[in-house]
């Protein structure tokens, strides 16, 4: 069923004193610490208009990604054939510009956060750019977010993260664990390859893990807390993690020694200006799309699903067919695995997701499908002996054949019977050697031939 916010709950400040309280009481010292929600002081002023002109110039394409097809991949992927709709808020549809800044500024003091969220103009327009021009994407994130946000937000909660950082997933991405950017970002959370790789992912030509939904939100959480221990900021560290430190590290030099988002706003990339208000405007839309009368995509049931360590090598194929797992559904499942190889061996095992009844299934077939593993590597190692064997007689005999020759070059005047003459040897041997035919076969300067010794 449909999670409900916090805020359904009735008890979202008493969650709230308990979040920022615990680590105090526990004895551990939190990575942050509850601000004012709300900041509208030190933010750069635009008009509607204006505010409007530079966010617009710039969006991502996970703004408008194909969401049908998106839907459909989920669908195949993730779904049982049990189709339900999710019950919508009787709320009458708002138009977030024409709606009161004092009503926008009491809601996002409301959201159950420990980031400061500022509002103007800019980020105004960051949340009607979701509610008011993209309310289709916002169905469909919020189909996507019931099977992929308790996940993420299970992983950030473990690491001490602020459990709202998961929306960077919907700018980054639309919950597309397939995504992949022009210029080589990959998987949920958009990983280039070298940050991927510091970050401890794997990626060669068989597995990518920045498309593993688990291992690539644990590399995002490091990614996160490192971002903040340098800037002691979360929104200065959100920026970050979209244009990188260094380019956040020379703003903050060029604005003379700001130390927040708003105050070195000017001199960030333009991508990374609109960055944050699109971050807001996600997790506004997704909190609040009752509100706005916006009611999650059709969907099915997600499915129960658990992991299996397999230690040979597998194809999708197989798995399928062991299985009765459609391999759409194993390739929606385990994106990571690029060509549709599990490539383990030996003592490095990969996991295989899957729903439980075919984790049980597969668990079941490993028995046979090892057994024949271990026969045709047997079968492969007993016959690279048998050419070890026989390699040192054809060396040894390659080498007698190459040194029972001397080379010759034809220089202008020379015949077969000069050359054999000269160099003691039949002209029947000397033809034999270079398998030359007839009588009296042509030969010409500059021609290398064999001389028996």
């Amino acid at each position: 069923m449909k999670r409900l916010p916090l805020r359904h709950t009735g008890f979202r400040w008493l969650a709230l004193l308990l979040v920022s309280c615990l680590p105090s009481i526990l004895g551990a010292t939190p990575i942050y610490s509850p601000q004012d929600s709300v900041d509208t002081e030190g933010a750069i002023e635009l008009d509607a208009t204006k505010a409007r002109q530079e966010l617009q110039g710039y969006l991502p394409k996970s703004l408008d990604t194909d969401l049908a097809l998106l839907m459909e991949t989920w669908r195949s992927g993730y779904a049982t054939q049990q189709r339900f709709e999710v019950p919508c808020g009787s709320f009458r549809g708002e138009d977030i510009r024409s709606l009161s800044d004092s009503v926008l500024i009491s809601r996002l003091k409301a959201l159950p956060t420990v980031i400061p969220i500022p509002y103007n103009a800019m980020v105004k327009e960051g949340i009607a750019t979701y509610i008011s021009d993209r309310p289709k994407l916002i169905r469909v994130i919020l189909a996507l977010g019931d099977y992929y946000f308790p996940i993420m937000e299970e992983i950030f909660d473990r690491n001490g993260l602020p459990v709202e950082l998961v929306y960077l997933t919907v700018v980054e991405s639309a919950l597309n664990p397939f995504a992949v950017s022009p210029v080589g970002a990959s998987g949920l959370w958009q990983f280039m390859l070298p940050t991927g790789r510091s970050m401890g992912l794997t990626v060669n030509s068989l597995v990518d893990e920045r498309l593993d939904v688990y291992k690539s939100t644990e590399a995002a959480a490091r990614y996160l807390k490192q971002l903040y221990s340098l800037f002691d900021n979360w929104l200065l560290a959100i920026a970050a993690y979209n244009c990188g430190p260094g380019n956040v590290s020379k703003a903050i030099r060029r604005s003379g020694g700001q130390t927040t988002f708003w105050g070195v706003y000017p001199y960030l990339p333009r991508e990374t200006r609109n960055y944050i208000p699109l971050f807001i405007g996600a997790y506004y839309a997704c909190y609040y799309h009752n509100e706005h009368n916006i009611c999650p995509q059709a969907q099915t049931m997600p499915l129960a699903t658990d992991t299996l360590a397999v230690q040979i090598p597998l194809t999708f194929a197989q798995i399928s067919q062991s299985t009765g797992v459609p391999m759409q559904q194993i390739r929606t499942l385990n994106p990571q695995y690029k060509r549709g190889v599990i490539p383990a061996a030996g003592s490095i095992p990969y996991t295989i997701r899957l729903p439980l009844e075919g984790i049980s299934r597969l668990d079941d077939a490993l028995i046979n499908l090892r057994r024949n593993h271990q026969e045709k590597l047997s079968e492969q190692i007993a016959e690279a002996q048998k050419e070890i064997q026989q390699a040192p007689a054809s060396t040894h005999k390659s080498k007698a054949t190459k040194g029972s020759y001397r080379t010759y070059k034809v220089r202008r005047g020379d015949t077969l019977s000069k050359i054999a003459k000269k160099h003691g040897v039949s002209v029947a041997a000397l033809k034999r050697a270079n398998g030359l035919k007839g009588r009296n076969p042509r030969i010409h300067p500059g021609q290398r031939l064999k001389i028996p010794k």
